[in-house]
């Protein structure tokens, strides 16, 4: 698990002091070792060393000690599996040189079948055996990989250079055109550094205030520049750009889901460095945990996030999963001057502005796990409410899709079973399955007139013939899920910690999007099978609880509260000075002071103008 960056062009050279400078402002993702290879004046390619270079390879020159190239590819090591200096990127074979950000969980298994194909390894890396098996199959080799990977391959040969991200975009790679150089790295914060400006994206902007979409584009907030598709590989050949997609999600016949979960969490348990898990009090990561234990694991650490609000507490639920496991819990307590503190900082770490204030819950976690314990990888329960069917406009969907296939017995059976699950009326019930269905049919207007402009709103999400399958497809791909994925990846690599995602296995998506309806909502209970799975192995009451909530924080209540100042300075401060030239300003701080006198409930928009704000000023944005 590391960080990556890198410069290629056939016509420019790259200042050595500007890149290092720039590849230093993702030293947190790989505080263990860094290296670089570079292309010389003789068009030859040699490794250098920078300030954090492990001492076996101190002697090679250092970066800034060359003047400038058409090619280098840089990198930060955080070791995981291998910590000999054999780990140490660059990776060269033949004529491949790669750097390499990710963890291939099968390397073992591949690496068995290379050496069978005549292949021998130097080392006990997964980057061995992902270089050897590129050099062997080709592009095909990403289909062949079970993992998380943003990867750069420069091939000396043909003068090209292949830049390629895992099949659901768990681990990030963005890359811009900048005057036919190509620029790439792990993080915006690289790529940006060789603007002359930051322009903010307009259409990003748009998005994000009006639905809340992150991630839902290849497009980031700095116009032009952009983040590498899941699933895709990109050539930069001859100052063209080929992309083409390598993963598609396919249908399976024989399905075992459990059995896939099982084969999931034994890969992702494979370390060189203690692993350790985040914990609520739900069913996803209470599975992962208890199925560890089950496992054979004796000593383990989980972290979970806390508040003084107890109404937002699932401590209750977590203390039983200890108790049952006799593992180590961690109660990480998270407060609004948290906020304060980090707001500024956690939109400059994550890139963009954030959808929630969740994001800090994490962070606050991560930051724990750094600075109180010896775990430097974690497995989370991310994905499975959008595989299994988790959330609770899934419902409607589901009502929608049982119409539309028109099984009638079953939708009067589940609608009367969701009315009493959600405590609701039936008209009430009516009424959102219809909104939720022409919600996707038919554009809203403005209707708080905020924007100056007019954006398109055109996103097509379509994979499935099934409207139900067609929605959780929509959270796997479009937007939710990614942005979560940022989030952790984020958080965590802020902190030089590996976090990896079990049920994110391709297999257990693959199965999962093979089932029938009626094993994601059954009985008017969401991820039906995943709680059939669990009800071996987590206590009862949490399989049955009614009130879990997900990753949130009582942000509704801060904001109005212990917020309050800071939020009534910055809406000022948009009035006076002005957020964006394509937002109506005044009508902004005018709906706030709605918001004040509680004729506006949509505090999740105020929010967002106030991430904005700071996101503005973190990022020091022009437009």
């Amino acid at each position: 698990m590391c960080g990556i960056t890198g410069f290629f062009s056939y016509k420019n050279r790259c200042d050595t002091k500007k890149y290092y400078e720039a590849h230093k402002k993702i030293a947190h993702r790989g505080p263990d070792d860094e290296g670089f290879v570079y292309k010389n004046k003789n068009n030859s390619l040699e490794h250098l060393s920078g300030d954090d270079t492990i001492e076996e390879l101190k002697h090679r020159e250092h970066i800034t000690t060359n003047n400038s190239s058409s090619l280098i590819l840089g990198h930060r090591r955080l070791s995981i599996i291998d910590l000999t200096s054999h780990g140490h990127q660059p990776f060269v074979f033949e004529n491949l040189y790669m750097v390499y950000n990710g963890e291939i969980f099968n390397y073992v298994e591949l690496r068995d079948e290379l050496i069978s194909l005549g292949y021998s390894f130097s080392t006990q890396s997964d980057t061995e055996v992902f270089l050897k098996a590129y050099h062997y199959w080709g592009v095909e080799s990403f289909n062949k990989f079970n993992g998380m990977w943003a990867v750069a391959i420069y091939d000396n040969n043909k003068n090209e250079i292949i830049l390629t991200r895992d099949r659901f975009g768990i681990k990030p790679l963005y890359y811009s055109i900048l005057d036919d150089n190509l620029v790439f790295g792990s993080e915006i914060k690289f790529v940006s550094s060789f603007f002359d400006e930051k322009v903010i994206n307009k259409k990003l902007v748009y998005a994000y205030v009006r639905y809340c979409y992150l991630e839902h584009t290849n497009e980031t907030f700095i116009e032009n520049l952009n983040s590498l598709e899941e699933g895709t590989y990109l050539i930069y050949k001859h100052n063209e750009v080929v992309k083409k997609r390598y993963y598609f999600i396919k249908k399976r016949e024989k399905i075992n889901i459990e059995k896939s979960i099982d084969q999931s969490i034994k890969l992702r348990m494979r370390s060189d460095v203690e692993v350790g898990a985040l914990l609520s009090g739900g069913i996803d990561s209470s599975t992962l945990v208890c199925k560890i234990k089950n496992n054979g694991v004796s000593s383990f650490k989980t972290f979970t996030a806390d508040f003084k609000e107890k109404k937002f507490s699932e401590r209750h639920y977590v203390e039983e999963i200890l108790e049952q496991t006799k593992y180590e819990g961690h109660f990480i307590e998270i407060s609004s001057e948290d906020i304060l503190k980090n707001m500024e900082k956690i939109v400059y770490i994550h890139e963009t502005p954030v959808r929630s204030m969740s994001v800090f819950l994490q962070y606050k976690i991560f930051e724990f796990i750094k600075n109180n314990t010896n775990v430097r990888v974690t497995l989370s329960g991310q994905g499975a409410d959008e595989i299994f069917s988790g959330y609770t406009n899934d419902y409607y969907y589901y009502l929608i899709s049982l119409l539309l296939d028109m099984r009638i017995s079953e939708f009067l059976k589940e609608f009367s079973l969701i009315q009493k699950k959600l405590n609701v009326s039936k008209g009430e019930l009516l009424k959102r399955t219809i909104i939720t269905y022409f919600r996707d049919k038919f554009s809203k207007k403005d209707k708080h007139r905020i924007f100056k402009e007019t954006f398109s709103e055109k996103y097509k999400t379509s994979k499935f013939t099934n409207f139900f399958k067609n929605h959780l497809y929509r959270g796997l791909s479009f937007s939710a899920l990614k942005e979560y994925l940022r989030d952790e990846d984020k958080n965590s690599m802020y902190f030089s910690i590996e976090s990896r995602l079990p049920y994110l296995d391709f297999n257990v998506v693959e199965e999962a999007f093979s089932l029938a309806d009626d094993q994601y909502i059954k009985n008017a209970e969401t991820k039906f099978i995943l709680r059939e799975i669990a009800k071996e192995y987590i206590p009862k009451s949490i399989i049955e609880r009614k009130d879990k909530m997900g990753f949130i924080s009582p942000q509704e209540v801060w904001q109005k509260n212990e917020l309050k100042e800071d939020f009534d300075k910055v809406f000022l401060d948009i009035k006076e000075n002005g957020l964006f030239c394509f937002i109506d300003n005044n009508r902004v701080f005018e709906l706030y002071e709605l918001y004040k006198q509680n004729k506006l409930n949509d505090w999740t928009l105020i929010w967002r103008f106030y991430c904005l704000y700071y996101y503005k000023k973190a990022w020091e944005m022009k437009g």
